[in-house]
């Protein structure tokens, strides 16, 4: 049973134009409604995300 999810935001769950694909959205809904908890999550240190 899978009870938690975890994105990468960069190159995983944007496009080239910074923008979530709307089947990746549709996807992450399922996946919730489901009682998947969903979690995004980077490489990049503290400091180099965007607010």
């Amino acid at each position: 049973m899978i009870k938690i999810i975890a994105i990468d935001i960069d190159d995983t769950l944007l496009t080239s134009q910074q923008q979530l694909h709307p089947t990746t959205v549709q996807a992450i809904h399922d996946a919730h409604a489901q009682g998947i908890k969903v979690v995004l999550c980077s490489g990049r240190p503290l400091a180099g995300l965007l607010p």
